[in-house]
């Protein structure tokens, strides 16, 4: 059993209504990061004169499971869930895109 409040891999929450993003690119955890792990790409849309989030990376392999990035976003777009395998063989394994933030970590079932 996981402690209740533990930090592990990040997810990049998505709104259950619409299917869309909650990230609205506001860089804020990028500058609450201690480690400057996470790299927020933005661009202004000229019909709505919001910001579109059009690339997010999170690098796991230097993360410390602060939960600064957590607590830093105002739409609780990012969180760290409780799932603690991260291991990789390569270290391109631990640079998460937004497609593998937005799905979330796939913890391998082992059963006998």
């Amino acid at each position: 059993m996981v402690a209740e409040r533990y930090r592990g891999a990040p997810r990049l929450n998505n709104n259950p209504e619409t299917g869309e993003t909650l990230c609205i690119g506001c860089n804020l955890c990028a500058l609450a990061c201690p480690e400057n792990l996470i790299v927020v790409g933005w661009e202004r849309d000229d019909a709505t004169r919001r910001k579109v989030l059009t690339f997010f990376t999170y690098d796991t392999s230097r993360c410390m499971c602060c939960g600064l990035c957590e607590d830093a976003c105002p739409t609780d777009a990012l969180e760290l869930t409780q799932d603690f395998e991260m291991a990789y063989f390569t270290r391109e394994g631990a640079i998460w895109d937004r497609h593998r933030l937005e799905q979330g970590p796939t913890p391998a079932r082992y059963t006998r």
